[in-house]
């Protein structure tokens, strides 16, 4: 398998730099970024990634309608929710809106490749500091 190619979502233009830097430094490759979940289901269908990054609390559409929206219409897509919140509630959300990864910003850094490679390999993943 080559690099993952994946789009990036989020509304803070310094959080999708940050995202990018870091996928890229892992070997995958970004075909685009969208700031609302709308764009990054315009992306996903236009440009099909393998994977997704995207926020959960956005405007416009948030990660989670979107989510359910690619599930749905792109359902061999994976993707990966990246928050702030370090609620279970969010990340179980997330799984069972058939999102494969929920990943905390403050630890995009030391987990997205730990991540990556889980669900290249047919798993899921949740930051380990998402409360109990």
């Amino acid at each position: 398998m080559g690099p993952v190619r994946l789009i990036i979502v989020d509304d803070d233009p310094a959080i999708r730099m940050m995202l990018r830097s870091i996928a890229e430094a892992l070997g995958a490759n970004v075909l685009g970024e969208a700031e609302n979940g709308r764009g990054g289901i315009e992306q996903a269908e236009l440009l099909r990634p393998e994977m997704m990054l995207l926020d959960v609390s956005m405007p416009v559409m948030g990660g989670f309608p979107a989510a359910r929206y690619l599930r749905e219409h792109i359902p061999d897509l994976w993707i990966v929710l990246v928050s702030q919140y370090n609620q279970k509630a969010y990340a179980d959300e997330a799984l069972e809106l058939g999102a494969r990864g929920y990943i905390l910003k403050s630890a995009v850094a030391s987990e997205l490749g730990i991540a990556m490679e889980a669900i290249m390999n047919g798993g899921t993943f949740v930051s380990p500091r998402v409360a109990h």
